[in-house]
């Protein structure tokens, strides 16, 4: 699977994902499917840390968390 690029449009601005899919390849599918089906249009950033992370698309814009499909294996090799 390797690297894939996906574009993520925000109000801000745009921001170029990289996904390795040769590390995390469940995860990178499961990324792939929700923003393929639009899931995550509409939802909101409901965590932001100045030069740190942005963590978003579980909430919509009124704060109410959205359905998930079911979890997928941690790929994590710790």
């Amino acid at each position: 699977m390797a690297m894939t690029r996906v574009l993520m449009k925000t109000l801000f601005g745009d921001i170029t994902l990289e996904l390795d899919g040769d590390k995390a390849p469940a995860t990178v599918a499961n990324f792939i499917v929700y923003a393929q089906s639009g899931y995550y249009d509409g939802t909101i950033f409901q965590r932001v840390n100045i030069n740190f992370r942005i963590q978003g698309g579980g909430y919509d814009t009124d704060m109410q968390q959205k359905p998930t499909n079911a979890p997928n294996q941690n790929e994590a090799k710790i």
